[in-house]
């Protein structure tokens, strides 16, 4: 038999543990435990037995219900052997040969003695089912007779929620147990309607409920000589009874037929990624894609599409978010496009429109987050949707490259007037002075009034999450920085109104985002034949270009700042310190030759932006510099990207190549079986922050895709 560690797949990340209450976390809000296993966008998951006393389990399974994880059991269907003819339960702790390993679309179990081999799987058949599928193998030349036991129980209490039970009803079934779980509305712990969770098997099985779980027994198993034997069960779970009566009951005889064409899926996405390099890169780029996998969550709720969230191990993301979905989806067209189609379509299912009855002022713009919940301007209870500012306008570079994998004209046809409408919000609800540069604002918001006058903390707080560079130096508050009122017209209306709110800070970032925008809506307008649309198109490129190059570039420091401005004057803020975001403009192009070349002799240095880990959010130099405060220093991945990308694009290709190995080889665990992190410490590479990060992996891939693969150990 082949070994485990041999499969290039296998293990790439380490789903050992066991928890022992419903909800177990760091002190940043990460699940103890580094990964779970899910696939196919189901909303539970599963780990492998880190002791002998959970030899056999899956054990969990985590939960999301609805918007945070938790665990619903220890291990909810442990095993047991038992020879039938002696009635002793044999120790699967005893077996002198061991595999417990994971591969891309199962966990797997094996169990080895002189005459059995017991082995138990773990797959998704669909996003709403997990398979265990447990099969014994007589190696002697003698009959054998045996039987296997299931049993276990659901926590019964949530750590943080006084007097709540989880478990409402415990009811058995022809072939199977099901919990239905007690609801709750607890805004900020645990959100649960009418869910439940269940237990079903294929074949005849005898099954007890006792007052703390369950039992289960097979049949009496009769192995002939050198024979075997399989028996299948599945765990289900889901949010509502109206989802349990979708997704139907289980037909066991397509099961089969599923599992493989999930594990076609899966050697057609390892063969797409496999282009060579080492199987060092080849096992990372792989460990991104399971990542993204791992994130990705089917509709359920108010999420209408198939989606990637940033982190099933992270408390607060378990939605999805704006600018997260447009990298992803980048990536995700690498070896699955319609996935990355689906990702970006999740978030426009909600852009605004003139005739939305919240805010028609908004039209084109979307939220910056969804979650399964809306918010109770939407009539729902949830609190983590936002729609207090937007994100950054990426949504058609991902487009754009989703094209470039599946030459889909009738993608574009779609999205074109969607991305305008998007593109052209900025302009109307963020340019105060109408200058052609764009400001980070924030919706009109209740949470941005107190007291009848706008409060000036939430508002510079929300055009920084605009930017999303949350507490980015840049946007620190000062006597110069104002709250600026943006009025016009909304569609029906004659009346001038409140659009939204800009700080006094033109942002070399967006700005750059919006002029790769004007260009890759002129490419989109040229491929649909829209002849004079692209010709705009790149005239307003033009412009935007020149403004950025003159206006934002500062020749006696050799870099690109944000601009400040009042009534009288602009200024670029230089004294705010350089910033990950003047490297942008390279991404974009919207640098000059000799521009890109003062950046690169200034700045490409071990003081500057070239440390340990490339390209941290703020220059090591700077005296606002703090390697390991979110968005004041640690290196996030996509801005490393963006400044490679940078730097490739202007020539320096044998640079943009050296850091981004340099990346990879000193961010901690990048290349190992640790989870990806949100950010990395930029002078010791240490993961920071959320694990299992989606972005942080579609860069990992990209880089892989665009470079690495071409390097050998």
């Amino acid at each position: 038999m082949m070994a485990a560690s041999t499969m290039p797949d296998s293990d790439l990340l380490d789903y050992r543990g066991t928890p022992q209450s419903m909800e177990q976390r760091d002190n940043k809000g990460n699940l103890l435990i580094p990964a779970v296993y899910t696939d196919q966008g189901a909303w539970h998951g599963f780990h492998l037995p880190a002791t002998a006393t959970d030899f056999g389990a899956f054990t969990g399974p985590l939960i999301i219900a609805q918007e945070y994880s938790v665990h619903f059991s220890d291990a909810i269907q442990r095993l047991a052997l038992i020879d039938a003819d002696g009635g002793q339960s044999w120790s699967l702790a005893s077996a002198p040969k061991r595999q417990i390993y994971s591969l891309s679309d199962r966990l797997v179990q094996e169990f080895h003695w002189p005459t059995l081999s017991l082995k138990t799987q773990l797959q998704f058949s669909d996003n709403r089912t997990a398979i265990i599928t447990t099969s014994l193998h007589n190696h002697s030349d003698e009959p054998q007779r045996w039987q296997l036991r299931w049993y276990g129980q659901p926590f019964s209490s949530h750590p943080n929620i006084d007097s709540y039970q989880l478990i409402n009803t415990t009811s058995k079934l022809d072939a199977g147990i099901r919990w239905q779980l007690n609801p709750t509305r607890e805004t900020w712990q645990l959100m649960l309607a009418d869910a439940e969770y269940e237990i079903l098997f294929e074949h005849a099985t005898n099954i007890e409920v006792t007052a703390e779980g369950y039992e289960a027994s097979s049949a009496v198993l009769y192995l002939e000589p050198n024979s075997q034997v399989s028996l299948r069960s599945a765990q289900r779970y889901f949010h509502t009874q109206s989802e349990r009566k979708q997704a139907g009951q289980i037909k066991w005889s397509e099961v089969t037929q599923q599992l493989q064409r999930n594990n076609q899926r899966w050697q057609q996405r390892l063969a797409k990624l496999n282009r060579g390099g080492s199987l060092i890169d080849s096992r990372m780029a792989a460990k991104s894609m399971q990542t993204l996998m791992h994130n990705w969550r089917s509709p359920a709720g108010a999420i209408r599409h198939d989606a990637v969230t940033p982190s099933i191990t992270y408390k607060w993301f378990n939605g999805v978010w704006a600018w997260d979905s447009w990298k992803q989806a980048v990536a995700l067209a690498q070896f699955d496009p319609q996935l990355a189609t689906a990702n970006v379509s999740a978030m426009f299912d909600y852009q605004f429109t003139a005739n939305d009855p919240v805010r028609p002022q908004d039209a084109g713009n979307l939220p910056d987050a969804i979650f399964y919940n809306q918010d109770s301007q939407r009539q729902g209870d949830g609190g983590n949707w936002n729609e207090r500012n937007g994100k950054p306008p990426l949504a058609t570079w991902a487009i754009w490259q989703i094209y470039q994998q599946t030459q889909d004209k009738q993608l574009l046809v779609e999205f074109y007037p969607k991305l305008v409408a998007y593109h052209q919000w900025w302009y109307r609800n963020r340019d105060h002075n109408g200058n052609g540069l764009v400001e980070y604002g924030a919706n009109v918001h209740p949470l941005h009034i107190q007291q009848g006058k706008v409060d000036r903390k939430a508002v510079i707080e929300a055009a920084a999450w605009e930017s999303g560079m949350d507490n980015a130096p840049r946007f620190d508050d000062s006597p110069e920085l104002q709250i600026l009122e943006n009025i016009g017209l909304v569609a029906g209306s004659s009346e001038p109104q409140l659009l939204g709110y800009s700080i006094s800070q033109e942002s070399v970032d967006l700005n750059a985002y919006l002029y790769a925008e004007k260009r890759w809506l002129a490419d989109i307008a040229q491929v649909l034949g829209k002849q004079q649309d692209s010709k705009q198109w790149q005239q307003q490129a033009d412009v935007l270009q020149a403004q950025i190059q003159t206006q934002m570039f500062d020749n006696e420091s050799g870099f690109f700042y944000d601009l400040r401005f009042d009534e009288q004057r602009s200024w670029r803020m230089v004294d705010a310190g350089r910033g990950v975001e003047g490297w942008v403009a390279l991404w974009a192009g919207a640098a000059s030759k000799q521009q890109a070349q003062q950046m690169v002799s200034r700045y490409l240095n071990d003081a500057a932006f070239a440390t340990k880990v490339p390209f941290p959010t703020v220059s090591a130099d700077s005296p606002a510099f703090a390697p390991s405060q979110y968005w004041r220093g640690p290196v996030w991945l996509d801005q490393s990207y963006f400044a490679l990308h940078g730097l490739a694009r202007y020539g320096y290709i044998a640079e943009a190549k050296q850091l981004a190995r340099q990346l990879v080889e000193a961010g901690e665990g990048m290349q190992t079986q640790q989870p990806i992190r949100e950010n990395y410490h930029p002078i010791t590479g240490e993961g920071l922050h959320c694990t299992n990060f989606s972005w942080s992996a579609s860069v990992l891939l990209l880089l892989y895709s665009d470079w690495l693969h071409q390097q050998q150990d």
